[in-house]
């Protein structure tokens, strides 16, 4: 099985790739228990403010580490180029690019939702502070 997924997602043995998918699903995981499953409370709020700028710095990696992807793939591009001798060279360029480029493709394909739910959960989190306030007041 594993090779059949492999055939499909040729990029599966890249680590970066699995950093930027492990990383991304975590914060997916906690935006998502946060914005949509826990009800708002004093405990979801501190909850939220403990998380909140280590969600927003792993989702800052995610372009950074597919940078990285990037620049490993092309120093593997390469490092290959100049052992092989130029043999198939256009298909171990072109095919080493596309391998490279991919991984700051899903950076930054991953870090986009992850921004829009940080936006959400700071807009849940600045009106809990706003109806606890008035709850106080009164």
């Amino acid at each position: 099985m594993l090779k059949e997924l492999h055939e499909f997602f040729p990029l599966l043995d890249n680590a970066v790739v699995w950093g930027i998918i492990l990383v991304a699903f975590f914060c997916y995981c906690l935006l998502i228990r946060f914005c949509f499953i826990e009800s708002r409370n004093e405990r979801w709020f501190e909850s939220t403010q403990y998380w909140h700028q280590g969600i927003r710095q792993m989702l800052a990696a995610l372009p950074l580490l597919g940078l990285l992807g990037t620049i490993t793939g092309l120093t593997s591009t390469f490092s290959r180029m100049s052992v092989d001798g130029g043999l198939a060279l256009q298909e171990l360029i072109t095919g080493g690019i596309a391998d490279a480029l991919f991984t700051t493709q899903l950076g930054l394909v991953l870090v986009v939702p992850g921004l829009l739910l940080v936006g959400l959960l700071n807009h849940q989190r600045r009106e809990w502070m706003i109806r606890n306030e008035h709850e106080i007041l009164n």
